[in-house]
């Protein structure tokens, strides 16, 4: 690393003085330190080229490959709410199952809506057939 700073002269004296000195008793580092030189004098003699393009390359997207995308991602909606439906028709239970408790008569359920619009039916009176179930 102080290689590269000494070649570019951004060393002090004193650092410039240690650096000399290590790499006068360090092989490796003296190694180092030629092949760095060579490298960099080799670069900045190389000339400069304007590029044969001017601004950024335009990457074009080919339409099949976003095609191919919007399907995977409707099939993919698909089959979420399939299993999401597959699901809740397997958690809930089917009518067979249902206690008689929780089985509802056309009469009960008359009732219930009568009494859900706020009057009360007469005891022993007939509900009338109009009444929404």
């Amino acid at each position: 690393m102080r290689a590269s700073l000494g070649l570019d002269g951004q060393l002090s004296q004193v650092e410039q003085a240690l650096q000399r000195a290590h790499v006068g008793c360090c092989a490796d580092c003296a190694e180092f330190a030629r092949d760095v030189g060579r490298l960099t004098r080799e670069i900045r003699a190389t000339p400069l080229r304007r590029p044969s393009r001017t601004g950024m390359p335009v990457r074009r997207r080919s339409s099949g490959l976003r095609a191919l995308q919007v399907g995977a991602a409707a099939a993919a909606v698909a089959i979420a709410a399939g299993l999401g439906s597959l699901a809740g028709s397997l958690s809930s239970p089917h009518p067979a199952q249902l206690s008689a408790a929780h089985r509802l008569t056309p009469a009960a359920l008359r009732v219930a809506s009568f009494s859900r619009a706020g009057r009360q039916p007469r005891v022993g009176s007939r509900l009338p057939s109009s009444t929404p179930v």
